[in-house]
């Protein structure tokens, strides 16, 4: 990155935020321009010193980059050194070394809650400053507006003090509203950097833990279970930091409004304070159902991602076997019941949001029953003071606090879950059942299935070492690798995929073995290396490299070629996991071992076909690999199995296309329940804001008609009517709210349903060639993560979407005043939106493509334990781990930052807004009513905040259906080589298996050979 691009730096703001309103000071703002170097991988970084400005312009000029061309991973800028994974994650694990030793002494369990509260708690609790302060300018707001209102309501053109008094709260109310803007966005910038770290953090704790989980520990914990906690787990700690302030200034803050409320309608509001009340409790009952839902719903995930590990590790046998069918409906059955948990939680999500919809009509309704009931007639300055203060608590009761509860019931299982799972990992492989293991110096292992990781062929063989070129070539020649390296086109800087799909068995046996032994041990435990290759390969190995290359080294060979006895020094012969017997060739011959049969029994076994290691040009790879260097004279060289490179991970591009949510709409709902949805849907939009427009039109009534004044608590006829009105529109609005909440969620639900099945189908019909080039961390973060998101993540998002636009639309229809200053705002935000979401979908991508190498490390770490153990390359494995996080963290704060810099400016633009609305009644003053100016005034401070979070939340459905069209692109892609095979025997007979051949280039002859 140039020099001149440092003026993007994040911290140039972070900086500057934090000295403004942080009240602490940190370090100068610093952050780094990054570039990866060549050789050694590492992303390096140059050191800039720029102040950006509180309106985040160090991201406008990504933002225009983003909006010229597609955005690379070269475009994000590196992370602060504070937000690095090793970082965070050793101060996480110092902080959680220090409580083992605490509660050993106590002689209780370690607790990771008191943990993450001694690490975290201060800094997250200076946070709570600006929810106190958000929230008390969200109760100062209804007071401002009250006192406008009373100056309509005894307007005299006369009073100019009165004037000046007004003018004052207009711009009270006009600072209000921009300092809500600012605190409001510096406070969800501080809590989402905090709960990134948090995140981070917990997965360094859990991949360090990971690496000593020991082989009795595999047997209960699985990799899909292990990247089920970082796909879906560790994210409870950025969703918790939102609202968990809540929980206190909640119950705070309606302790305040409820004495206004006295203030203003005396104890008619004892009546909606009983309905809040009320509401606690259920809300409280709700949370804690969330957690008993995730529970189940986090168990069942653990299982189908295990399968699906299981699946995409086995799929050869698999498709050998034609067992797509069994496999597929294990993945189904276990899917069926993770979604009936899903569903389950979703219509609590759905009661939770039709309640913020319809929990302040209830309470107002009740309220002002409960007022006239009394003898009291309503004025327009009661009417919206009461409306705005409820408006006010509704966010924060009826939405925050349930949100606050459910997130911390959700957090508190994963913390659980992450505490049972990897915390209490016992170090150690296969116990001795008698006598003392001592090991006396360095030790290097081959292990008997070869480990092979993502990257280069030299890699794998290095394994961080450093590069000594003769001693280099020396391995090569003595592991039979030199004609394969030669006869490939990068050499020893190919690729090799996951698992290292893309090379032979042979091959990877000697790489394995290669790495061990390029690395400089005095003993060397080679566990059947011989196994993978073919006799002349073989010893070749032996000759070349166990006797040749390791002579003057300690070596421990275990294998079944028993035609190599006679060069070891000691035999040990083991039956059963014990010690048969021991020696010489020779003392073992005197012992009366039967040695005779056993090389009987090792001649039928060389007689069998060798190792199939994938396929014929695999077998003509062993022939050929050591031919370089063989012990026999080669008739003709054959050619090396060229090694294919791993695809990179594919990022769409562009707008989401219609087609991608017709598709996810129609997966789960026919056109009637769209239909359905639809009329739900505008009866309860109807319903909600008609209700306001009634009560405005019931106080205007009342006070044209003079009724101001108390009246008997009878009710008269005409009273009668207006409540008969009100209660239904209020009773409308609940249940045409509820209902559409739940039919909306279960047909999303259905869809996220529909579209994992299909995803896991095409999987399944897939070609071999697909498993090879692409990771299992690869596929795995597609039935994790995304799944993941597309079953609870979405859904909420766009119901909050829909239920927004739908107030926008028909409070408009029924206010046209309010389209004059929404038309321009409009263009506008439409604007903004556009300019946005080029940037902000490529950042989405890129944090979803980078995200995939995090677990695909995991996975492949997880493999070759023994392996990394034995080389003592944990470290090694944890700084590129913390490499690949930091990698994605890069993405992921931009991705913050860049939704912080379009929500300020939408923000900004609504507070412009409703300043100028304020003053314009002021202006305009002679012949508006009192009713006219609150209902105005009510409507642009509340819509106009709904009408940018209907455009934020717009662009977040388009983030995530970006997601969704990824799904559906990989499904189609991988459809494109699904096939069905058909095998014929020379008497025409099919045996049992798949019936159908399309387009497969294989076949059997009529003596059973392959043809090709």
């Amino acid at each position: 990155m140039k020099p001149q691009d440092a003026r993007r730096s994040p911290l140039a703001a972070a900086g500057l935020l934090s000295r403004v309103f942080m009240w602490q000071r940190e370090r100068d703002a610093r952050l780094y321009a990054g570039h990866t170097d060549d050789q050694t991988g590492v992303r390096v970084g140059f050191c800039w010193s720029d102040f950006g400005s509180l309106g985040f312009s160090w991201l406008t000029p990504l933002l225009n980059l983003g909006h010229k061309r597609r955005l690379e991973e070269s475009d994000m800028y590196s992370i602060l050194p504070d937000d690095g994974s090793e970082t965070l994650g050793e101060e996480l694990h110092r902080f959680w070394d220090r409580e083992v030793r605490r509660a050993t002494k106590e002689l209780r369990k370690p607790k990771l809650s008191r943990v993450l509260i001694k690490c975290y708690g201060r800094s997250y609790a200076a946070a709570g400053a600006f929810t106190f302060a958000l929230e008390a300018i969200k109760v100062m707001q209804p007071l401002l507006l009250g006192k406008i209102i009373m100056y309509f309501e005894h307007y005299d053109p006369d009073d100019q003090r009165s004037l000046y008094m007004v003018y004052g709260y207009a711009v009270a109310m006009s600072l209000s509203a921009f300092g809500l803007t600012i605190l409001q966005h510096l406070y969800y910038y501080r809590v989402q950097r905090l709960g990134m770290k948090i995140r981070v953090a917990m997965c360094h704790v859990i991949y360090r833990k990971a690496l000593g989980l020991s082989s009795e520990s595999m047997v209960h914990t699985t990799t899909g279970q292990i990247v089920n906690l970082l796909s879906n787990d560790v994210n409870r700690f950025d969703e918790i930091t939102l609202n968990l302030h809540y929980l206190w200034v909640g119950p705070l803050q309606a302790t305040v409004i409820i004495l206004f409320l006295w203030y203003e309608i005396g104890p008619s509001c004892l009546a909606g304070v009983a309905i809040i009340v009320l509401m606690m409790p259920v809300q409280t009952w709700f949370g804690k159902l969330f957690g008993v839902f995730r529970s189940k719903t986090s168990v069942l995930t653990d299982s189908r991602i295990r399968i699906m590990s299981e699946v995409v590790s086995g799929i050869r046998v698999i498709k050998m076997y034609a067992w797509e069918k069994p496999f597929s409906s294990l993945v189904t059955d276990v899917r069926r019941e993770e979604i009936g948990q899903v569903l389950k939680s979703s219509y609590l999500r759905g009661l939770n949001m039709a309640s913020f919809f319809a929990s302040s009509k209830i309470i107002v309704f009740v309220t002002f029953t409960a007022y006239v009931l009394l003898g009291n007639a309503i004025t327009a300055r009661r009417v919206f003071v009461t409306v705005s203060l409820y408006g006010t608590i509704k966010l924060t009761l009826a939405l925050f606090f349930p949100l606050a509860i459910e997130k911390l019931s959700e957090t508190l299982v994963s913390i659980r879950r992450i505490e049972s799972s990897l915390l209490s990992a016992i170090l150690g492989e296969l116990p001795p059942n008698a006598g003392i293991l001592e090991v006396k110096g360095q030790l290097t292992y081959a292990a008997q299935q070869p480990w092979v990781f993502p990257g280069t062929i030299r890699s794998n063989i290095l394994f961080g070492r450093e590069l000594d070129p003769q001693k280099y070539e020396r391995v090569l020649q003595a592991c039979a690798l030199k004609r394969d390296l030669e006869l490939l086109p990068d050499g020893d800087l190919t690729l090799i995929g996951d698992r290292g799909a893309t090379l032979s068995g042979g091959q990877r046996a000697r790489v394995n073995l290669a790495r061990a032994v390029y690395q400089d041990a005095d003993i060397y435990l080679l566990d059947d290396p011989l196994s993978a290759v073919d006799a002349e390969v073989g010893r070749h190995l032996f000759e070349k490299c166990i006797c040749g290359l390791l002579k003057n080294k300690l070596r421990i060979l275990v294998t079944h070629q028993l035609q190599y006895l006679k060069s070891a020094d000691q035999i040990v012969v083991l039956k059963e996991g014990h010690i048969a017997a021991r020696g010489t060739f020779e003392e073992l011959q005197r012992s009366g071992l039967d040695v005779a049969a056993l090389q009987s029994a090792n001649e039928e076994q060389k007689r069998r076909p060798a190792p199939d290691s994938g396929s014929p040009l695999s077998r003509r790879s062993e022939r050929s690999g050591g031919s370089a260097c063989s012990l026999l004279p080669p008739a003709e060289p054959l050619p090396a199995e060229p090694v294919r490179s791993v695809a990179e991970e594919t990022r769409a591009e562009g707008n989401v296309s219609g087609r991608v949510y017709l598709k996810y709409f129609s997966a789960g709902c026919n056109p009637l329940v769209v239909t359905a949805i639809l009329l739900l849907s505008v009866l309860a939009e109807v319903a909600y804001v008609v209700q306001d427009w009634w009560l405005v039109y019931w106080a205007r009534e009342e006070f044209s008609n003079g009724t101001a004044a108390a009246r008997p608590p009878h009710p008269e006829p005409r009273l009668q009517f207006y409540l008969g009105v009100y209660s239904g529109l209020t009773a409308a609005t609940v249940v045409f709210g509820y209902a559409r909440s739940l039919v909306i969620f279960r047909g999303l639900v259905r869809s996220a349903r529909v579209l994992h099945d299909d995803m896991f189908a095409a999987v399944l019909r897939t070609h071999v060639h697909f498993f090879d080039v692409n990771p299992v961390g690869r596929i795995l973060n597609r039935f994790s993560k995304d799944v993941s998101q597309m079953d609870s993540m979405l859904p909420i998002t766009f119901v909050d979407f829909y239920q927004n636009v739908g107030v926008v639309a028909v409070a408009a229809s029924v206010i046209p005043l309010f389209l004059v200053p929404v038309g321009p705002l409009l263009l506008v935000f439409l604007y903004l939106r556009r300019f946005y979401l080029r940037t902000s979908r490529d950042v989405k991508r890129l944090e979803s493509t980078t995200r995939s190498p995090v677990f695909s490390h995991l996975s492949s770490s997880l493999q070759g334990l023994w392996t990394i153990r034995a080389l003592g390359a944990e470290a090694r494995l944890k700084k590129a781990f913390d490499a690949h996080q930091d990698l994605h963290s890069e993405a992921w704060f931009l991705f913050l930052a860049t939704s912080r810099w379009f929500a300020l400016y939408l923000d900004g633009l609504c507070s412009v807004l409703i300043a100028t609305a304020t003053f314009g009644c002021i202006l305009l003053r002679d012949g508006l009513e009192a009713g006219e100016v609150g209902l105005v005034l009510t409507y642009v401070v509340t819509l106009v905040g709904n009408f940018q979070w209907t455009v934020r939340q717009s662009a977040e459905v388009e983030n995530m259906g970006d997601g969704v069209g990824q799904r559906q692109t990989d499904g189609a892609g991988v459809q494109l080589y699904g096939t069905t095979l058909e095998l014929l025997n020379h008497d025409g007979v099919r045996p049992a298996g798949r019936t159908k051949c399309d387009s497969l280039p294989y076949g059997l002859g009529a003596a059973g050979s392959r043809r090709w």
